[in-house]
């Protein structure tokens, strides 16, 4: 890589002068090549350097790059961390603060924190139709949707993906399009519309961009097999989900929803390994979703 070549002349001739933007743009390339460790070792000894403060665009670039580092890595407190600190250097006018919003709210999705997430999506959506950044605001609607849905609400979800199918009709967005899509599907779960969801099911596995995705829209029929008790089928999708190469957070979500699978089987010791990987899983995130598997752990009979 051209800019690891830079930084050794660097190192070989010192010309400190240069370093500091030489390893931002390392670092932004590092992110951008999902060499995600790398990156934040890169990037980090610059967050305590004086000259962070000279340029605004070059501490964005810099912060987001660790943000999006430790997201991946699952590293979820310190990702929040630096996505806080981002919030403090821009303000609502700058699209940016935006985006920020959404990605601090989809960390507080992923720490189970949903009410949280919602204030930082209802925000962001806001700040978004004000200043007609539809994009914006039909990502921050699809998050908004999910987290109040993670949390039991059902009304006015209707309204909100139909004002999201909106703006996702005028931007021609096909991950927009899809994961308006999905949250309809979680819907239908919900409300146990047997035709719809399974007709909407069928739709989405044809059209899933990635492993991500597909592990929540799995994630899903797990769910719908536990709600109609068809045990078999449940155990077989999640073994499925799991196989997908996935971020931490996400595979602590299939590991609890493991536990519980086989808690409702009656298959306590099968259980107990899934909540115990679990609380490994959510741990590493730094997630409180840990004590609450804990507890659940503290409840399996003993002989």
């Amino acid at each position: 890589m051209m800019w690891e070549s830079a930084r050794n002349l660097c190192q070989a001739y010192h010309f400190t002068t240069w370093d500091f933007h030489i390893n931002a743009h390392l670092g932004a390339s590092l992110v951008n090549l999902e060499r995600y460790q790398c990156a934040v070792e890169t990037l980090l000894p610059l967050v305590v350097d004086v000259r962070l403060h000279d340029s605004r665009d070059v501490a964005y670039d810099i912060l987001r790059g660790l943000a999006v580092s430790t997201r991946q890595l699952g590293q979820l407190k310190m990702s929040e961390t630096f996505f806080q600190l981002i919030l403090h250097m821009l303000g609502p006018s700058d699209e940016r603060w935006i985006r920020t919003h959404i990605n601090l709210a989809s960390i507080k999705e992923l720490l189970g924190e949903h009410d949280h997430a919602v204030r930082h999506y209802t925000t962001a959506a806001g700040c978004a139709r004000r200043i007609g950044h539809a994009e914006l605001e039909a990502w921050s609607i699809i998050g908004w949707t999910t987290a109040a849905m993670s949390a039991g609400e059902k009304s006015h979800i209707m309204v909100l993906l139909d004002r999201a199918d909106e703006l996702t009709d005028l931007l021609e967005n096909d991950h927009l399009s899809y994961a308006m899509k999905h949250n309809r599907l979680v819907l239908r779960r919900i409300e146990r519309d047997v035709d719809g969801f399974c007709c909407d099911y069928e739709a989405l596995l044809r059209e899933v961009p990635n492993d991500e995705w597909k592990a929540r829209l799995i994630e899903e029929k797990v769910k719908w097999s536990l709600a109609i008790g068809n045990w078999d089928e449940a155990e077989t999708w999640l073994h499925e989900a799991l196989r997908l190469p996935v971020t931490t957070p996400i595979r602590a979500e299939l590991l609890t929803l493991g536990g519980e699978l086989y808690k409702r089987f009656g298959n306590w010791g099968q259980a107990e390994t899934y909540w115990l990987q679990a609380v490994e899983a959510l741990r590493a995130c730094g997630s409180d979703l840990a004590n609450h598997v804990l507890c659940e752990l503290q409840r399996i009979p003993r002989e």
